[in-house]
């Protein structure tokens, strides 16, 4: 599974890079369509810069928010990395130990312990900068208990959140890991449009529910289809 991973790296971020065109149309259509939903648009803007403003104050900078982000980037990472079925050898090796098909494998002491977590794996890796783990959490929380006007708020705030953390963690990169640190060409290509359509989707829920989220994929094909119907018309 990390062999295929590491292999589509560059053709998943040179895809993402050549629809970056039809996410802004996506996100465009989704701004123009405020005016249908003045409510909700109003509730996730002032949810977007409550954050924003709060960022810029010291809390910006406090240990909450530190932590807030490292707890939230190892859930990330735990989650996709179940998903792509990485313990799978670290949970068969210890149900053998335990039930005596082999040996336990003493460490040397001398020697650092490896994770489960692959330091190979670039969508692990990068898995915070482009997943809203907070935001959905926010959302399903908001979801129990809030009218949804607020949830719209709530989904400002966590939209908010998530483009602000993954700006501090690629702006501030933790120099302890050098190899957690990727090019300027890889963030332009893969992790930007990635965020936008993070941006466009929340957005689109924020103001019609799961009506807006199952609009998205329409919408960011209607440039092509718009495109082929005018070719087809023209040809006939």
């Amino acid at each position: 599974m990390d062999r295929v991973v590491r292999g589509l790296q560059w053709p998943v971020a040179y895809a993402m890079a050549a629809i970056s065109p039809l996410i802004l149309a996506t996100l465009a259509l989704w701004i123009g369509r405020s005016a249908n939903f003045p409510v909700y648009a109003i509730m996730f803007w002032l949810g977007a810069t409550a954050t924003l403003l709060l960022t810029r104050s010291g809390w910006g900078y406090s240990k909450i928010l530190k932590t807030a982000i490292r707890s939230e980037r190892w859930i990330t990472q735990s989650l996709l990395s179940f998903l792509l079925l990485q313990p799978t050898s670290t949970i068969l090796g210890w149900v053998r130990t335990r039930l005596g098909f082999q040996k336990k494998i003493v460490s040397d002491p001398s020697t650092p312990t490896t994770t489960w977590l692959a330091d190979d794996n670039w969508l692990i890796r990068t898995s915070p900068y482009f997943l809203p783990t907070a935001s959905i959490v926010l959302w399903l929380l908001s979801a129990l208990f809030l009218p949804a006007f607020l949830r719209s708020f709530v989904l400002g705030v966590g939209v908010a959140y998530h483009l602000l953390s993954a700006y501090f963690q690629l702006r501030y990169p933790d120099t302890t890991k050098s190899a957690e640190v990727y090019s300027k060409r890889f963030v332009w290509m893969f992790l930007v449009p990635m965020n936008l359509l993070v941006f466009a989707t929340g957005y689109a829920f924020a103001l019609e529910g799961f009506a807006g989220l199952q609009q998205v994929p329409s919408d960011l094909a209607w440039p092509l289809t718009a495109t082929w119907k005018a070719l087809v018309g023209t040809s006939e």
